[in-house]
């Protein structure tokens, strides 16, 4: 019997090697599954500081036991569109032709250099992907929320892209809204005060509230709001008690609520009451951005109703417009920046909710996430706590900064929902896409061009192309365009694009603020392009770097050329500075832990993510495995597309 077996065993051998080659060797011991987490637009020496304190448990715990870089060079512009293309496909904006939040279209026989599409959802995405290069492999894949490109659909991939579908601005209903005459309704709810009524719209759908003292509350006086879509309490859709922000704020949000947005599209709301006077007088009402409702694969436990309404941001428009309230650096008491920082806490819980459900009941080798947090957050406070800024005021530093940590701790939270989830063997990743830096200056790069003679404006203030050489473009990614004869309506001839780029190199270099040259460094993306990886078909001609707290200003027309403006964060400047690095962060089998990275890019993500999981790279990937990062098995294995393509030229 036991030779029998053995001659079966050498027969099966026998077959194997004859249709597919050689037998494959095993190297090192590949995840069997991959999480990651993108903290989008994380701050390093921000996230060290947080560490040192124990403010980060669940960041901290996956760098004790993995690698960890907190220096990670950004793309160019190093903005979030472009980052996330060049974290997901190894490839650089030159090669992903995501060269910006909005993108030039092309080709550019066809469009004009005023015209150009969205870079997270209409520009196509020119590289693969390392979800599709999983799904080639044989795995299957959970995208949620990652930034979208191309939206490629397949049996293997599921994608939630609830960014597309927003239908509407979020908003803040006040006193102004309470009606004058008393409130008509069929079957009036029962009140131990005469009912309040107001009135507001979301999107296209009319609600009517009314502010009652509810019977079975011990509260003295209004405490309630009811909403309905008519005057007729058989129409109420949610019951609202008033609460200031606080911790766990949550629990006094309403279920979502259907709304009618532009186009007549169905889409949904939450409310929340943040106050209410007892006397009626006034109240503070906030609702999210409208949205369609996330489609999402059927599954024998169907997702909760806060799994398909998609929130996305916090509220940091309505905050920064004062909205909210009087603001810590306008002398306000802090509860301006509590409502925003609860719709911060609500818009992660969502997005946590979803990977809850996904993880749990969708089928998955590689799960890919994404968390806007703490970009908002950096975005609105960032210049505050920069004291390198004129004007740095430190006691408003101080009491910002535990709102800014608390943005930070959600993202941790979530990170940490995660790893609760984390089946054994697999790998987990923590990705950010750029830096942050303090503004509190912008400059119009376009004033300069037009008094040099570069740029003209219509009757009608418009940019005239039969004369404009070139512009700094709407799209705002922190390079000009020439307005060359290779696109529609241009007017700069090859031969004299030199002697162009010569005169606009003089009028930004020669900007001064006082004293202060604006204008750091101009790069060419003729002649450095390859070098530094910039532009492309879909990129820009010239690359401005700014001083230290100047932003730029894309306007055209009348103005200043420079002007003050009250500090906030931004993104986008040269990767080469330091306010522009972000973190790495892997673990889990293949890694070495316990070593810092050091030389690491964006790029560099995606081809070791893929050795990791025993993947080929995405094939258009330029950047570099991270051998420092990996056990010697892992290094030591053939290149996994190498041994794929000899293995298929083997086949019959």
């Amino acid at each position: 019997m036991i030779t029998r077996r053995r001659s079966l065993l050498v027969l099966l051998i026998t077959l194997a090697v004859s249709f597919h080659g050689e037998p494959r060797p095993v190297f090192g011991q590949s995840a069997s599954k991959a999480i990651v987490l993108a903290w989008d637009g994380t701050v390093p020496s921000f996230v060290s500081e947080m560490l040192k304190q124990g403010k980060l448990p669940h960041l901290s715990k996956l760098i004790e036991s993995g690698v960890f870089a907190d220096d990670v060079v950004a793309g160019f512009p190093s903005k979030t569109a472009p980052g996330f293309a060049s974290l997901m496909t190894g490839a650089p904006p030159r090669v992903t032709a995501i060269t910006g939040n909005r993108v030039p279209r092309a080709p550019r026989a066809q469009f004009t250099i005023l015209d150009s599409l969205a870079g997270f959802a209409e520009a196509p995405l020119r590289a693969e992907p390392i979800w599709s290069a999983a799904e080639s492999a044989g795995k299957k894949v959970v995208v949620s929320h990652i930034p979208a490109f191309a939206g490629e659909l397949s049996e293997q991939v599921t994608r939630f892209s609830g960014y597309t579908l927003t239908a509407g601005r979020d908003g803040i209903v006040t006193k102004r809204s309470i009606q004058n005459e008393p409130a008509i309704w069929i079957d009036s709810p029962a009140s131990e005060a005469p009912p309040v009524e107001i009135a507001f719209t979301v999107g296209e759908t009319r609600f009517y509230g009314l502010l009652i003292d509810d019977p079975s509350d011990t509260q003295i006086g209004y405490d309630t709001l009811l909403i309905a879509t008519g005057r007729d309490a058989r129409e109420i859709k949610t019951k609202l008690k008033p609460a200031p922000a606080s911790a766990g704020g949550e629990l006094f949000w309403s279920e979502p609520i259907a709304v009618k947005s532009s186009g007549n599209q169905d889409t949904k709301t939450y409310f929340r009451l943040f106050d209410l006077k007892p006397d009626g007088s006034d109240f503070f009402l906030y609702y999210t951005r409208p949205a369609r409702d996330l489609t999402v694969p059927e599954t024998a436990v169907p997702p909760g109703a806060t799994v398909r309404t998609f929130i996305g941001n916090g509220a940091s428009l309505l905050y920064n417009q004062g909205a909210f309230g009087r603001t810590l650096p306008n002398g306000g008491s802090g509860g301006a920046e509590s409502r925003y920082l609860e719709t911060v806490v609500f818009a992660q819980h969502q997005l946590m909710e979803t990977n809850r459900w996904a993880m749990d009941n969708l089928p998955w080798d590689l799960y890919l996430a994404y968390t806007p947090f703490p970009d908002e957050g950096e975005h609105v406070w960032r210049g505050y706590l920069d004291s390198t800024l004129p004007g740095y005021r430190q006691d408003v530093a101080n009491q910002l900064r535990p709102f800014l940590e608390k943005v930070y701790r959600t993202s941790d939270d979530h990170l940490g929902l995660l790893l609760s989830r984390r089946p054994p063997n697999s790998l987990f990743a923590v990705i950010s896409d750029h830096g942050m830096q303090g503004i509190n200056k912008r400059v119009a790069l376009n004033r300069a061009l037009q008094e040099a003679g570069l740029l003209f404006l219509d009757g009608q203030g418009k940019v005239d192309l039969s004369k404009t050489r070139i512009l700094y473009p709407a799209v705002n990614n922190g390079y000009l365009l020439i307005n060359s004869t290779d696109r529609k309506s241009g007017i700069v001839a090859p031969e004299e694009r030199a002697a162009l780029i010569a005169k606009a190199r003089d009028a930004l270099l020669a900007i001064r603020d006082g004293e202060r040259a604006v204008v750091k460094s101009i790069y060419d993306a003729e002649t450095e392009g390859t070098s530094r990886e910039i532009g492309g078909e879909v990129g820009g001609d010239l690359y401005v770097e700014l001083a230290p707290g100047y932003d730029f200003d894309p306007r055209i027309g009348a103005g200043p050329l420079i002007t003050d403006t009250e500090p906030y964060g931004t993104h986008g400047a040269d990767p080469m500075q330091a306010s522009m690095r972000t973190l790495m962060v892997l673990n889990g089998p293949g890694v070495r832990a316990g070593q810092k990275l050091a030389n690491v890019r964006i790029i560099d993500f995606a081809p070791t993510l893929a050795r990791l999981i025993g993947i080929p790279k995405p094939k258009d990937a330029t950047g570099r495995v991270l051998n420092e990062a990996l056990e010697p098995s892992i290094i030591g294995a053939p290149a996994l597309e190498q041994r794929q393509k000899s293995s298929q030229e083997s086949l019959p």
